[in-house]
């Protein structure tokens, strides 16, 4: 598998004929139907969304929240096993998008330039807290700035990354000086 993206966790078993409780990351959770999902292991988990009538119920986070049959599962025992699992999809499957507009496994593994174009690091993760987006950086060994440690978080704004290209491979990091 490529690139994955977490789609949905089940949340909870629901009822006695084996149906889950899930928490779908999408705008149109319909669309969950559509994908090949993997768990974080790897292992292709089919299942159908059977029910949408919580879906318009949200929660603090706006995910939408569904109820849905997994293949192979048929009483509540079983899909209690089930309670905590992500589900993935891969990357692959998604929309291009627009320019300024990212999906956060885009971000991750791009090699950080400064304003001279010079490979300073990588992004080693993304964290999005709603409020703002973090990315992560891992300076190389040789190229850490003065001041900062080997992995450094920095707020996801054009102050400091003015340049994404995604398609060259590259985040340019405009520092801020530490004095």
């Amino acid at each position: 598998m490529s690139k994955k993206i977490l789609i949905a966790k089940i949340n909870s078993a629901h009822g006695i004929k084996g149906q889950v409780n899930m928490t779908i990351f999408s705008a149109n959770p319909k669309n969950l139907n559509k994908y090949q999902l993997f768990n974080q292991q790897g292992d292709e988990i089919k299942l159908k969304i059977v029910s949408f009538k919580n879906s318009l119920n949200e929660n603090g986070s706006h995910d939408s929240q569904v109820i849905a049959k997994i293949d192979g599962v048929n009483d509540r025992n079983q899909a209690e096993l089930f309670r905590n699992v992500e589900l993935f999809t891969e990357r692959k499957n998604f929309a291009k998008t627009n320019n300024n507009e990212f999906y956060i496994v885009d971000l991750i593994g791009l090699n950080v330039v400064d304003t001279n174009h010079h490979l300073i690091g990588q992004v080693s993760n993304v964290f999005n807290f709603n409020a703002q987006a973090i990315i992560e950086v891992k300076f190389n060994d040789n190229n850490i700035p003065k001041g900062y440690l080997q992995q450094e978080s920095f707020v996801f704004k054009n102050d400091f990354f003015p340049i994404v290209d995604i398609e060259n491979n590259f985040i340019q990091l405009d520092l801020p000086e530490i004095v």
